[in-house]
């Protein structure tokens, strides 16, 4: 049995990654796996408890580092971005194959920190949005390959104030989204946050991201409109456009992180591609406090 831990419970995910692989009962669980999520840590003792119960995990460790010799890979799911380089590097460094869910960090320098300890250690390793391997997103990004995408538009809930980092915490799925489909690259970015609607002072956002080639990708960031996700691509050989069903999406990125964590093959991620998402989430968030461009080398 491959096993597993989970550092942090506070996310709803450590309940979707542990229902998959370790609730045989559950619609979403995946049979055949040949894993299952044996110990947890957490910030929060009662939810961490109740993560365990529900999950069947019998494990819980009252400090992160007490699963080192006691699984074969983490998966580090803490809400707050900020804390993922100091939980993970320590496995990172000996060897423990690490998933980080989104986002890989709050900061571009602890983004590259993360990546190079993985790098130096030769420690098998990923972090993504699991909304890229949902089976829409998939099937989107084939129709959208085809048209040879310039400009993009990409729209999904975001909000500034927030105690899990700022904008990525969640717009880090629209940006993935918008590296998925026209690649790595941007050059810069602009940001514009409207009139708050929510009693945070959260308003909606757009960010234009400026391609080194001249393409563009536009990110619609919001906070009072429905929750859902849409992704519109205009090529130099047609359009697509989806409102994309990311309800399997969890299930189809274990797919992708377990192979990755036994070393088997890559997801398809990129280092550079991890770094980039999070560089444009902090351009995003200096765009805004500064009402200028903010070019990605500046970070």
């Amino acid at each position: 049995m491959f096993r597993i831990g989970i550092l942090g419970s506070d996310n709803s995910h450590a309940d979707r990654f542990s229902e998959i692989l370790n609730l045989p009962d559950h619609p979403a669980y995946l049979p055949g796996s040949g894993a299952q999520v044996v110990a947890i840590w957490g910030q929060e003792e009662e939810r961490t408890r109740q993560v365990a119960a529900n999950n069947r995990i019998p494990t819980i460790v009252a400090n992160p580092l007490d699963m080192l010799g006691q699984v074969d890979a983490v998966l580090c799911v803490t809400r707050h971005g900020g804390l993922h380089r100091e939980l993970v590097v320590p496995y990172l460094e000996a060897g423990v194959p690490t998933f980080i869910d989104k986002p890989l960090a709050v900061e571009p320098a602890d983004a590259r920190a993360i990546v190079a300890a993985a790098q130096a250690n030769g420690t098998p390793f990923s972090s993504f949005s699991t909304v890229r391997f949902a089976t829409s997103m998939q099937q989107f990004a084939q129709e959208a390959a085809a048209v040879q995408p310039r400009v993009g538009v990409y729209s999904g809930p975001a909000t500034r104030r927030n105690i899990y980092g700022g904008v990525v915490f969640y717009a880090i799925h629209s940006i993935e989204m918008m590296l998925m489909l026209q690649g790595t690259g941007v050059a810069s970015v602009l940001a514009v946050e409207g009139p708050a609607v929510d009693e945070h002072g959260n308003g909606n956002m757009t960010a234009v991201c400026t391609y080194s080639d001249g393409g563009m990708g536009t990110l619609e960031l919001t906070v009072d409109a429905k929750y859902g996700f849409t992704a519109t691509i205009l090529g130099r050989e047609g359009f697509a456009h989806r409102h994309l069903d990311i309800s399997d999406c969890y299930r189809e990125g274990m797919k992708r992180i377990l192979p990755c964590l036994r070393g088997e093959a890559d997801p398809g991620v990129t280092p550079a591609a991890m770094i980039e998402a999070v560089q444009i989430a902090a351009a995003i968030e200096r765009s805004l406090d500064e009402g200028r461009p903010v070019a990605l080398s500046e970070l």
